[in-house]
């Protein structure tokens, strides 16, 4: 609070004290000032800084320690009564202000009002329409009322706050109607049930609640416009409404009309994904069974409002972020989202802020934001989302020099409207507007758990300033639609079968939810079935059933080569035993013949016996002559070594 003052202030060159510029002053409109949660000892300290300037006209310099004094400031205030979050303010800061108490619109002036809007809108409608303005006023008044006196918040029903926002939403969406396709007064009757719907029906979370709604909406009908209305056929047969249903026309040339055939919007809806599938990296598969399609509807509207922002709330896996891309797609808005790294803080989250506020401000280009609460860094995140959705401002968000870029790209612009190119205050609260009227806030969040009723209760603009849209679980009709479409292209042996598993998933998902129920009724323990659970058990069974028929192919292709192996076995036993049927005479000769070698063999043999032997006995003969010539042979050697000596020595003497 103290930065955004101090950033809030001029510097009075000549004192160097900060404050107005000379021979003005500065007001500080301070908005929600209870707000602000309570301390260990019950103090608030942004109050208590406020408190500081209204006693002492100054505030301690945090980062130079100095007392600052601070010149020509008026803070003023503004807060609703204490409850539902909001706390008692002081009363030594309140002694300082003038306090003025503004109770709520009467119900015949907020009439008055809202049907000269709704009139001076229907002057170019045929008079039968025009005729329906007070009872469109009249009925909207009583809705409001008795919802707001009905329907109080509770711990478990938080955003149960509705306000004047909620009112003239209800008419702006009427204000929608488009005297081509409006004629008739049952025509403007049925847009104004959508509109009443949009806005107080659709954050509803239980069918109690519901059935309530819908009953007020028939009773109005019948009241005002004479129209008996059956409440459940607003469920049965919900009015919708949209400006999409013809593609790639231009936003100046959509009309918004009742969309009554379901079949063609659903092909309508199904050539955006299409498309969008083409254009994205990352292809969405949805299947567009009645509840989705309702909720891409209502989304559609709310980007497509004049600074129309959403709140989706439902628990994680029912096509909050899918069916919110691909509205902004319908739309033709770029739809943006932080990606969350692992160095990821709130300098970068403000980082990512600025190119939104350049890509909506300067660029004039529609942009769908889309944050979810698993994106919360830090409460930061929130608190400036909230500063977003309640002034289009965020304190400090632009340095010195990014801010003069701002006011130069904008003064061009700025001019045309007639702002002079000097007002700098008008030159970026026209940026601000522009801001405020491209960048639409989508919010995905979850009910589970206490965050989401906390941050309803700090950062009251999510409520306030937002349409809401609670997701609720997917009736039967859209399990069975999702699972049906999960087993199209799966071969399980006909329709028939298809149609049973389909219902067994659907069984088994819904007794899951009630077993749940009954476990919290009993042990007051919440056990959550989401359609992420819903869709994982359908993945479960398809990749058990992808593993199973890999098995089973497997098997079969193990016995099918192995009965090929075995048949061209036999056919190889049968083409040798035809060759050697063919071939038994050559072999019978050859036996003959094989005989007859073998008897002329042995005939050969015998004689060869016979041979050998007298080979035998020669062989004996001539071992006894070698063996009596070596006999000779060795004396002769032995004589002659015996005469050698004498003779060397006859021929020494001789010599």
């Amino acid at each position: 609070m103290f930065a955004y003052i101090g950033a809030a202030l001029k510097i009075i060159k000549l004192f160097c004290i900060p404050g107005a510029p000379i021979g003005k002053k500065v007001v500080i409109f301070v908005d929600d000032l209870n707000m602000p949660k309570l301390d260990t000892y019950g103090a608030q300290p942004p109050v208590e800084l406020l408190r500081q300037y209204q006693d002492f006209k100054g505030f301690y310099d945090r980062e130079k320690l100095f007392w600052k004094e601070i010149k020509d400031v008026i803070i003023c205030a503004a807060c609703a009564p204490p409850g539902g979050g909001r706390n008692p303010v002081t009363p030594r800061f309140i002694r300082h202000f003038s306090m003025f108490s503004i109770p709520t619109s009467a119900e015949h002036t907020l009439k008055h009002i809202f049907k000269s809007i709704v009139s001076g809108f229907l002057t170019e409608f045929p008079n039968e329409v025009r005729t329906a303005a007070e009872a469109i006023v009249a009925s909207s008044v009583e809705i409001y009322m008795r919802m707001s006196t009905d329907l109080l918040p509770t711990p478990a029903k938080s955003h149960y706050i509705f306000n004047l926002r909620d009112l003239s939403k209800c008419i702006q969406g009427v204000l929608q109607a488009d005297p081509g396709t409006v004629r008739d007064y049952s025509q403007i009757f049925r847009l104004f049930c959508h509109e009443a719907q949009r806005v107080f029906h659709d954050r509803l979370i239980n069918d109690e609640d519901k059935r309530y709604f819908n009953t007020i909406l028939a009773e109005m009908s019948q009241k005002h416009f004479s129209q008996t209305v059956d409440p459940e056929l607003f469920e049965s047969k919900p009015i919708l409404y949209g400006d999409f249903m013809k593609m790639g026309a231009d936003p100046a040339d959509r009309m918004y009309e009742e969309l009554t055939d379901m079949n063609k919007l659903q092909t309508i809806l199904n050539d955006y994904l299409d498309d969008f599938n083409l254009n994205s990296s990352k292809e969405m598969r949805l299947v567009f069974f009645m509840d989705a399609i309702q909720h891409v509807t209502r989304i559609s509207r709310m980007v497509r409002q004049p600074r129309g922002n959403a709140l989706l709330v439902g628990v994680g896996g029912t096509g909050k972020q899918s069916l919110t891309r691909l509205a902004a797609h319908m739309a033709g808005y770029k739809c943006f989202q932080i990606e969350l790294t692992r160095g990821y803080d709130y300098a970068a989250f403000r980082e990512d802020l600025k190119q939104l506020y350049y890509s909506a401000g300067l660029d004039k280009k529609h942009t769908v934001f889309l944050f979810t609460d698993t994106q919360i860094v830090v409460e930061e995140f929130l608190e400036d989302i909230n500063n977003i959705l309640n002034s289009g401002e965020v304190p400090n968000l632009f340095e010195p020099e990014e801010y003069e870029k701002v006011l130069a790209g904008t003064r061009p612009a700025a001019k045309d409207v007639g702002i002079a190119e000097n007002d700098r205050d008008g030159v970026f609260a026209y940026f601000i507007s522009q801001v405020r009227n491209n960048l639409h806030i989508v919010l995905c969040m979850s009910p589970v758990g206490e965050a989401f009723r906390t941050r309803c209760r700090m950062f009251p603009s999510l409520v306030n300033c937002c349409t809401i849209d609670w997701f609720t679980e997917w009736p039967r009709e859209a399990l069975f639609s999702v699972a049906r479409r999960f087993f199209e292209e799966i071969e399980l042996g006909g329709d028939e079968v298809k149609e049973s598993i389909s219902e067994m998933c659907v069984e088994t998902h819904l007794s899951v939810s009630h077993t749940a129920e009954r476990f919290y009724n009993e042990l007051r323990r919440r056990y959550y079935t989401t359609p992420t659970s819903y869709l994982e058990l359908i993945n479960l069974y398809l990749s058990m059933l992808e593993d199973k028929r890999k098995k089973l192919v497997g098997a079969c292709d193990r016995v099918k080569n192995g009965l090929k192996k075995l048949l061209e076995t036999n056919e190889l036993v049968d083409k040798m035993q035809v060759e050697l049927v063919a071939l038994e005479p050559q072999l019978k000769q050859k036996s003959l013949d094989t005989e007859k070698l073998m008897e002329k063999l042995q005939i050969d043999q015998e004689e060869a016996d016979k041979v050998r032997k007298v080979v035998l006995v020669d062989e004996s003969a001539a071992k006894e002559k070698a063996a009596e010539t070596e006999a000779i042979a060795t004396e002769a050697q032995r004589d002659l070594d015996e005469a050698l000596p004498a003779l060397h020595a006859a021929n020494k003497v001789r010599g």
